[in-house]
């Protein structure tokens, strides 16, 4: 089964639907789960356990779990350690992910000083607990400018020398802000870089896929791209369905919103000042807060939250599969 499409599970909800789309359309997926949103300790979605015990009925042939950005760095609370101690963070977390079932790790040293050596370790680490496990790589920060050919191809010379490599990721011009596409793709050199991947047989793998036309979609497909991620768009998609349904019912909307903002992490996405981007692009950091639970149960004393926000979650995955399989 191919694996072409990596989904972030930004919710409880929005992994629940990711699990029952895959299963009852029979459309293979990842779960590419980030650090910061689950981790081994905690996550502002859920723990690793949690992730696993919580959905794993939901489970199918269909779905894999998959870690994203696993590297020094990667988990807002390392800031400050030193290299050493936050390779050590990262190996628990990886020791969880195997324990707790995950068939992929991205092993991602971008932020490391030395990133092949520091790759080298997780790569040895991490096959000595699971010797079948998947790899994704890659050392580059995603800022949306393309890969650089030359070190694009370093990566790929890199990683093709260890076992079960998986995907190379490459930067392809596409950038996520706010809630749109705000990037480029350079076909020429893109078709390039799988050029190159392929014959080290390796797939090359797009992040920041977010909000893709179809137009945009075809372009990947033309250059023989092997997978996307896609994770801040879902998060928006449940945070609009949720204050368009607030706004339709009357139900107040104060304490979410003051939540996310005083949460601060917008800035990640967004640097307007405009209240209402601020919390669509970062109501899904606080889907966990007391103040959207309230909201959430009061709306579903309403109508059926999760049905609408499958609807707009179920559309977006359809665009996405439409194109690229």
């Amino acid at each position: 089964m191919e694996f072409k499409l990596g989904f972030g599970p930004m919710s409880s909800m929005i992994t629940d639907i990711l699990l029952d789309y895959a299963r009852s359309k029979e459309r293979p997926l990842m779960i590419i789960a980030s650090r910061n949103q689950v981790d081994v300790n905690g996550g502002y979605v859920m723990t690793t356990t949690e992730l696993q015990h919580r959905h794993s009925a939901k489970f199918s042939e269909y779905a894999i779990l998959c870690r994203d950005h696993c590297g020094p760095y990667f988990l807002d609370s390392e800031r400050g350690l030193s290299e050493s101690q936050a390779l050590e963070a990262t190996k628990k977390t990886i020791a969880s992910d195997i324990e707790n079932g995950f068939s992929l790790i991205h092993i991602d040293t971008s932020r490391c000083e030395n990133p092949y050596r520091s790759a080298d370790e997780l790569f040895e680490f991490t096959l000595g607990l699971l010797p079948t496990v998947l790899f994704e790589f890659g050392t580059e920060e995603n800022v949306g400018t393309v890969a650089g050919v030359k070190t694009y191809l370093e990566d790929v010379n890199f990683a093709s020398k260890h076992a079960n490599i998986k995907f190379v990721v490459a930067q392809t011009g596409s950038l996520t802000y706010e809630d749109r596409q705000a990037g480029t793709f350079e076909f020429d050199t893109v078709r390039r870089l799988v050029e190159h991947a392929n014959s080290k047989g390796v797939g090359l793998k797009e992040h920041n896929a977010d909000y893709l036309s179809a137009e945009q979609l075809r372009l990947r497909r033309q250059t023989g791209v092997h997978a996307c991620n896609i994770a801040p768009q879902l998060g928006v998609l449940q945070t609009q369905a949720i204050i368009k349904l607030a706004d339709y019912y009357g139900v107040p909307t104060t304490d979410f919103r003051q939540t996310v903002l005083d949460s601060g992490r917008w800035a990640k996405w967004t640097d307007s000042t405009d209240t209402d981007m601020k919390v669509k692009v970062a109501g899904h950091y606080c889907f966990n807060s007391d103040s959207y639970c309230r909201l959430e149960e009061q709306l579903n004393q309403l109508c059926n939250v999760k049905l609408v926000v499958d609807k707009a979650v179920s559309d977006c995955l359809d665009l996405y599969y439409t194109i690229l399989y």
